[in-house]
């Protein structure tokens, strides 16, 4: 999987969809394909679009026929993870979501790692325990570090990201981290396989935080 991007408070579907559209304009590589978006409905439930080619044209026209679930772009909890096209069924193996937060990644985050459980889901048990989701990625990763993935977990009030020690080696990857100083808000990327490798996470990030900042809607 080439990008995962999570995101935390007001606004945080609208901008992890605007984070999610400049990676996909600026980016050349394997998108456009596969996805799976989740958002926290008001209700508390983590509600999915996933589709297998078309990328966030294809998710967006999902939610534009589904008047029920006007509520995603002011959700204060949203992820996406997305890549090429046509990619093992179920998607929802590759962001997990439960109602006390989400974990997406990039490379192969449903691994299993050496609890013998996927380290995504790893990732999401501690934080269903209480662990803050920095923590929970660092502790699943520093137990995994020659898996082939990288975590970003997210809470309604907190982020962390890590990627494994493989992953680190990799030359293509990027990453931005955004928290905001009064901790309202907060943004997560991370990416693998696509051209520039160089500012595109930080480019895509910003227009997230724009979002999340209230200057753009």
């Amino acid at each position: 999987m080439t990008i995962g991007i999570a995101a935390f408070g007001a606004e945080a579907g609208r901008a992890v969809w605007a984070a999610w559209a400049e990676a996909e304009r600026l980016g050349k590589g394997d998108l456009h394909g596969f996805a799976v978006f989740y958002a926290l409905a008001p209700d508390g439930e983590a509600v999915a679009l996933e589709c297998q080619r078309g990328g966030l044209e294809t998710i967006r026209a999902q939610w534009s026929t589904r008047p029920d679930l006007a509520w995603m772009m002011a959700s204060p909890l949203a992820a996406v993870i997305t890549s090429g096209p046509d990619r093992p069924e179920p998607l929802a193996q590759f962001l997990v979501a439960g109602r006390r937060g989400f974990v997406t990644g990039h490379r192969l985050p449903n691994t299993v790692g050496v609890s013998d459980i996927p380290v995504n889901r790893e990732a999401l048990s501690l934080i269903e325990r209480g662990v803050r989701p920095d923590e929970a990625v660092r502790m699943v990763l520093q137990a995994n570090p020659r898996v082939d993935a990288g975590l970003i977990a997210v809470t309604p009030h907190a982020i962390g990201l890590e990627d494994s020690e493989l992953v680190r080696e990799r030359s293509d990857r990027g990453r931005a981290h955004v928290l905001a100083t009064d901790g309202r808000y907060g943004l997560a990327l991370l990416h693998n396989s696509i051209e520039p490798v160089e500012g595109l996470a930080e480019n895509a990030a910003r227009r997230g935080v724009a979002v999340l900042a209230g200057h753009e809607s």
